[in-house]
């Protein structure tokens, strides 16, 4: 899912437009991806769309605490974890973008995460649900950190 995520971040982010999703598809097949691969990365993507377009479920505090399982620490990281935090402390995630995100992670092949991955997820979200803004915003914080280290 990773490298399919990557191939679109670098082909489509900049322009801001997500594909027709069997245009998209015809692309990825002839960038090399398997279709296993392809359906699953594709099925999460329609998920975040759609959830994206409905409202969050009512009773959902701003306030509420999230506790992970094990099983999403162990993939995620502290650090990842503490990303996410900070996103969602920061008004750039919701709690229901963050949920989207920990799905995503849970079905990827790989038992860890980096945090560039990560933050490739969260851009993916932003992106498919329409939120150019904080989108930006999370691209501004991975450009940010690459110049840091350089």
């Amino acid at each position: 899912m990773v490298d399919i995520l990557i191939f679109m971040y670098e082909n489509f982010f900049g322009s801001g437009i997500y594909p027709a999703h069997e245009d998209l598809q015809h692309r990825l097949f002839a960038a090399g991806f398997r279709a296993p691969e392809v359906k699953e990365t594709l099925a999460w993507l329609d998920h975040v769309h759609r959830e994206g377009s409905t409202p969050p479920p009512l009773g959902q505090s701003p306030l509420a605490s999230r506790f992970l399982d094990p099983m999403e620490l162990e993939r995620l990281g502290q650090e990842g974890w503490e990303f996410l935090a900070f996103l969602e402390n920061n008004c750039i995630l919701s709690g229901s973008q963050r949920e989207m995100i920990l799905t995503g992670i849970l079905t990827l092949t790989d038992p860890e995460m980096d945090l560039d991955q990560l933050k490739l997820m969260v851009l993916m979200v932003l992106w498919r649900q329409g939120d150019t803004m904080n989108a930006l915003m999370v691209e501004e914080l991975i450009h940010y950190q690459d110049w840091m280290l350089q």
